[in-house]
């Protein structure tokens, strides 16, 4: 009987481990939504459900951690491991119907900027603050779309698969793990300030979901440390990788090495992540991820 399931392998590790070495045998199952854990016996099931509550409710406990490293069974798993196929086609799961036409869309403009630029550019770009004294609205009108399309927008190789890769792997587990609204709603918001911030530094020559990316990244990171029943932790090393990278580009290396680095559009999508993850997550509290909720 399927207990529970966890999009992060180590988690569901840890409890199955835990389970067993209080008497109650468990295997887990791999699947598209996660990792499973399956009670072997059905008595078995409402004492597990109420171990469980307490889990979810103090995941680092060190005694579910101490019950890995007895079973020899304690694993640094990515935050993001999702997919029971390898290749190819366990990466293109790990992405939502969202992520998938974000991606698409960005990869569309892209194309439109090399072949087209001039017209792309000029319908997709930031509003010049400037435009009218004292609120810079008028020359683009009801065209709301200026304020997030930015976003869309990437001028070279690097720069586009570089984001398009962390987008896939952040996003698609907000996707996975919560759902697309979600993933939506906040993308919207942290775009919006991102793209404010910004346009103030720069004007409305700029562009790239890098803001947005390190927006998901603070949720991520804050989310589950208020709301430990998500199920997910944020790995140390991605999160100090990507706070290194944003550290280093406040030094003008990244400048000189790759061309003009929006270091403000970072840091504002960051914090308003963070802050999201925060509302969020208070908010949430005790709130499981939908993978268990399907199993219920």
């Amino acid at each position: 009987m399927k207990l529970v399931t966890f999009p992060e392998k180590r988690l569901a590790l840890a409890f199955s481990d835990y389970l067993r070495s209080i008497g109650m045998p468990c295997h887990l199952e791999q699947s598209v939504e996660g990792f499973g854990i399956v009670l072997e016996n059905h008595q078995d099931f409402l004492p597990a459900r109420a171990e469980l509550d307490i889990f979810l409710a103090s995941p680092d406990n060190p005694k579910y951690w101490q019950a890995s490293w007895q079973s020899g069974q304690a694993q640094a798993e990515p935050v993001y491991e999702g997919s029971g196929e390898p290749g190819i086609s366990g990466w293109w799961q790990r992405g939502g119907m969202l992520t998938r036409a974000v991606t698409l869309l960005c990869l569309l403009v892209y194309a439109g900027l090399n072949l087209l630029p001039e017209i792309v550019f000029g319908v997709l770009r930031y509003p010049a603050v400037d435009a009218l004294p004292g609120t810079g609205l008028q020359w683009w009108g009801l065209q709301w779309w200026r304020l997030l399309t930015p976003a869309l927008m990437h001028f070279s190789i690097m720069h586009i698969a570089f984001n398009l890769l962390w987008w896939w792997e952040l996003g698609g587990l907000i996707e996975r793990g919560q759902s697309a609204w979600r993933l939506l709603g906040i993308s919207i918001v942290i775009a919006l300030v991102s793209n404010a911030a910004q346009g103030l530094q720069y004007g409305p020559n700029f562009g790239g979901l890098s803001g947005v990316i390190y927006g998901l990244l603070g949720y991520l990171w804050i989310y589950p440390l208020l709301n430990p029943a998500a199920g997910f932790r944020l790995r140390k090393e991605i999160l100090w990788f990507m706070i290194g990278w944003l550290a280093l580009g406040y030094t003008g290396l990244l400048d000189v090495l790759f061309g003009p680095v929006s270091n403000v559009g970072h840091l504002s999508g960051l914090l308003t992540g963070m802050a999201l993850g925060g509302a969020i997550g208070m908010v949430n509290r005790g709130q499981v991820t939908r993978e268990r909720m399907a199993d219920e």
